[in-house]
């Protein structure tokens, strides 16, 4: 047979593929680079193939045993004359123990092929890569927003970019303004796409002309780091970086030539944590979660009751917010597996008047309240939540009276002028941060309709 697999040319992964028989093919991920414990992620393209001819692929090294296949998920499929991501129909997809393959857990999916002539292309999720990023800020960048602003923090190990994104009302940027901040990542798990698309949400409203942007802009100072992983992502990785580490697990101590980006990023919270002028407010990373159905929170747990019950706020106003967003899954704690993330170290960083959350929302599908059915995400679904997340800050602070007296405005071009905190200024390991600070001020109190394959 004359059918061709490989890997996609950017964010790909497929390490092996071994021929059954005539109509099946056994495929298997290739681990995360420097990391065989990973293997979950897989984006690969199918040519040269003949009309009405059916196969069966078998993906047969998952890492990981629990998975969304057993409540329904299925892969995602294009192809060159169909450009939008379509999930396949889940009566097709199954997940079990196999015992030609050591007993692991193999996710077969049967798939038809239809048209001769088109590539075909099948990816765990929704993939979206380093270089779709890069265009999306470039998009940004050449609209001359005058409260927008695009810096280079860093560089990966390979010397990708690492990029901050600052949005907020020119007058909170002047010389010796207050800031309340909202500091939000994304991606450092390379393989959770859904991250960047919920992160895309929240930027293109906050830079929007929604009376609500406007408010929140005019109040708050948004620094979002998108892709914290740009490495891991172009390689197509799951978990981890070039190097083999989960980045997400080196908070404590990040090394500027191991992990540079998040030694980044690390020095400039600790530099705004230093500002008396600057109330870190809120910190959210943004994931995908493998196992479980919508969106929810992880948050950290405080001896002070009243902190852990401020704590719960935003959460629970989110999910009056967003139909997909669940508070019952959101949960508190403070394993010892988990201390190296970026919620629970700077959770034990910064003081009583800021809140560090993991955002995660599932790789599949919520349950909307009060049904049962499970309605798969979509790209624009994925980029709802993000809008909600950043239409919660409203509510959070109370502002919902100034959107009344917001009139539209004329966009204003921007005078180039470069934000604070340009390159981080502390010498030494990022680490060193000074114990016992002083109060800050206090905070205010569907499915696709695509034609399937």
């Amino acid at each position: 047979m004359a059918e061709r697999s490989q890997t996609a040319p950017e964010a790909g992964n497929l390490g092996r593929v071994d021929q059954v028989s005539e109509f099946e093919y056994d495929l298997f991920i290739r681990p995360d680079t420097c990391n065989p414990r990973f293997r979950v992620w897989f984006n690969f393209t199918v040519e040269n193939v003949k009309e009405s001819q059916r196969v069966i692929f078998n993906i047969v090294n998952f890492s990981k045993t629990k998975s969304l296949y057993r409540d329904g998920m299925a892969p995602m499929v294009k192809s060159t004359s169909r450009p939008k991501w379509q999930r396949l129909p889940p009566k097709n997809v199954y997940y079990y123990r196999c015992p030609d393959h050591r007993k692991n857990y193999v996710m077969s999916f049967a798939f038809c092929f239809d048209r001769e002539e088109d590539i075909y292309q099948f990816a765990y999720c929704y993939p979206y890569t380093y270089t779709r990023f890069q265009h999306y800020l470039d998009s940004l960048q050449k609209r001359n927003m005058d409260y927008f602003f695009r810096e280079q923090l860093g560089q990966s190990v390979q010397q990708r970019q690492l990029d901050l994104l600052t949005i907020t009302s020119p007058e909170n940027l002047r010389e010796g303004a207050e800031q309340k901040v909202v500091f939000i990542t994304g991606r450092v798990h390379p393989g959770e796409t859904p991250s960047s698309f919920v992160c895309q949400g929240i930027i293109d409203f906050l830079i929007s002309q929604h009376p609500v942007a406007r408010v929140l802009r005019e109040h708050l100072v948004f620094k979002i780091a998108p892709m914290l992983n740009p490495d891991g992502v172009y390689l197509g990785n799951y978990r981890c970086s070039l190097m083999g580490f989960d980045l997400n697990r080196h908070w404590l101590d990040p090394s500027p030539w191991a992990h540079p980006t998040l030694h980044g990023v690390k020095q400039l919270i600790v530099q705004m944590y230093n500002d008396p002028k600057t109330s870190l407010e809120f910190y959210i990373d943004i994931h995908a979660h493998s196992t479980m159905m919508n969106g929810f929170m992880y948050g950290n747990i405080f001896e002070d009751e009243e902190r852990f019950q401020r704590q719960a706020i935003f959460p629970k106003l989110l999910c009056q917010n967003a139909e997909d967003f669940s508070y019952s899954s959101t949960s508190f704690n403070r394993d010892a597996v988990k201390a190296g993330t970026g919620r629970r170290f700077l959770g034990g960083l910064l003081d009583h008047t800021s809140y560090c959350y993991t955002l995660e929302v599932s790789f599949y599908s919520y349950i909307i309240g009060g049904t049962t059915a499970a309605v798969p995400y979509t790209e624009e679904a994925y980029m709802k939540l993000g809008r909600n997340v950043a239409r919660t800050f409203l509510d959070y602070y109370r502002l919902n009276p100034m959107v009344e007296k917001v009139a539209i405005p004329m966009p204003r071009l921007r005078k180039e002028k470069p934000p604070p905190y340009k390159c981080p200024l502390l010498r030494g390991s990022a680490s060193n941060y000074p114990n016992g600070k002083g109060d800050k001020k206090s905070s205010v109190n569907h499915r696709d309709p695509s034609n399937s394959f």
